[in-house]
């Protein structure tokens, strides 16, 4: 995690592109200026935390100044768009209308202006590098992510290997934009569904939930086991999931080699405990030996939530790995209680909000009273959260703990709380933004299915359109 402020140093007399209406930045922030591995504070102590602005409203001149007046109007008008709820949950239809009356072209420009210039960083490596330069000499990092997933609701049969193999490929092209951009730092996202069918993991999920007899991680069955236990998995099913198991190899072996480090995203709950076991803590058992490679990501709106982390953590611990987790909320709560509506199960998330807040904070809490058991470099954490109550949350348990910096960061999306991101940056706190890219054509459909599930957030975002219109009114009449 260290490594992505050792390439803000190296980026100290760059003057980086105005192109897509980035500013020039001539001149680095004190804070970073002199920043490098052996400068940095080694954990978060009381004097750093002091620096942060926990309401997030008196910076804003200091963290939107890397955006242009155009950027500006474009951010406060797409999110306050968003807070519309039935443009967002209309919004498939409304861009399939949009395409029709205006031909692909315009409607693809109508997009790059509004919500995918919002939300996406761009389109080609040429146009993506410069933009993660800009956010690394504003102390934030990339978490790249090229969207690309197999359609759920398709019911894929299996063996789409053309599909999996030019994903690989895209997620090489990621990790190799990264490792450019950020000096060998950085992160890439993997979506789960993008390396096999859908319907593959839902077979694996299953034969796992019914080998597993308790909540200990010793009754689990790593792959290789499922790969050896013919009773449970077809032929075909075996074949595809060695496929699988390939195809994660091979993506976080290339990462691994470039400096970049592997985030394995989270899925529903039909899918996540065999993604969880398969490309999350067996990964990491293999790749976890020496660094922290690969990421699991950990959904807090689940119920169980906090016995997953504290699962994984405690078998990492006990076998000599080291742990990499991504702590979120999750984008899929509507959709898991409709499912367990219908099928008539237990719903398997958090009754409310405020639950899923207590669940959040309460895993945050747990990892960060843990972190003292591990030596420095054993264990990181990323919590990506848009919530500032929580957010402060985390900042009175990390004054109490002080672990180092290398063991903890957040995040936050492209598009979305650039008022707290450039802060902790500009700090010297880690941080990173997700940055999905692609073309417009594929981030469409991505965008659309992710402003429904994350509705909820983006109806939250009235105090940053506030502060944008407040920095949008100071340079007209300054």
């Amino acid at each position: 995690m260290l490594r992505y402020h050792t390439a803000i140093s190296s980026l100290r007399h760059c003057v980086l592109s105005r192109q897509h209406g980035i500013r020039t930045v001539s001149k680095l922030p004190a804070a970073l200026q002199c920043q490098s591995r052996h400068s940095e504070p080694a954990s978060y102590t009381k004097e750093l935390l002091q620096k942060v602005d926990t309401q997030f409203e008196d910076k804003y001149k200091t963290v939107f100044r890397s955006k242009s007046r155009q950027q500006l109007v474009r951010a406060a008008t797409v999110l306050w768009l968003c807070s519309f709820e039935v443009l967002v949950r209309h919004n498939q239809q409304l861009l399939k209308t949009s395409r029709k009356l205006l031909g692909k072209k315009l409607h693809e420009k109508l997009l790059q202006t509004t919500v995918y210039g919002q939300f996406v960083i761009g389109q080609k490596k040429e146009t993506v590098k410069p933009i993660i330069a800009d956010y690394l000499a504003s102390g934030v990092g990339p978490i790249l992510y090229y969207a690309l997933e197999e359609d759920k609701s398709s019911h894929s049969k299996l063996g789409n290997d053309p599909f999996y193999a030019s994903s690989v490929k895209s997620f090489k092209e990621a990790i190799d934009i990264t490792s450019d951009a950020a000096n060998k730092t950085g992160y890439i996202a993997v979506k789960p569904t993008a390396l096999c069918s859908p319907n593959l993991w839902i077979r694996l999920t299953q034969v796992i939930l019914s080998n597993t007899k308790s909540a200990d991680f010793d009754s689990y069955h790593k792959s290789s086991d499922l790969i050896a236990d013919s009773k449970s998995l077809a032929a075909e099913e075996l074949e595809e999931l060695e496929k699988l198991v390939k195809r994660g190899e091979e993506i976080i072996e290339y990462a691994a080699s470039a400096g970049v480090k592997v985030m394995i995203d989270a899925e529903q709950t039909y899918f996540q405990p065999a993604i969880q076991r398969i490309l999350g803590v067996e990964m990491m058992s293999r790749f976890n030996r020496e660094s922290v490679n690969v990421l699991v990501t950990y959904q807090t709106y689940l119920k169980s939530a906090f016995e997953n982390v504290d699962r994984d953590m405690e078998y990492c611990k006990r076998e000599g790995i080291k742990f990499g987790a991504r702590i979120v909320r999750g984008a899929y709560l509507d959709q898991e209680r409709q499912l367990a509506q219908s099928n008539k199960y237990e719903d398997p998330t958090n009754p409310t909000f405020e639950a899923t807040t207590r669940m959040y904070e309460k895993t945050a809490a747990h990892i960060l009273n843990r972190i003292s058991e591990w030596k420095d470099g054993d264990i990181e954490v990323m919590f990506g959260t848009h919530n500032e109550g929580t957010l402060r949350q985390l900042f009175t348990l990390l004054s109490e703990s002080n672990p180092p910096l290398s063991s903890v960061c957040f995040g936050q999306l492209y598009g979305m709380c650039d008022h707290i991101t450039f802060h902790l940056g500009e700090l010297g706190i880690p941080v990173y933004k997700s940055m999905p890219y692609g073309p417009v054509d594929i981030m469409t459909s991505y965008l659309g299915r992710r402003a429904i599930e994350n509705r909820g957030v983006l109806d939250k975002v009235k105090k940053e359109r506030q502060l944008l219109n407040k920095e949008i009114r100071r340079r007209v009449w300054r």
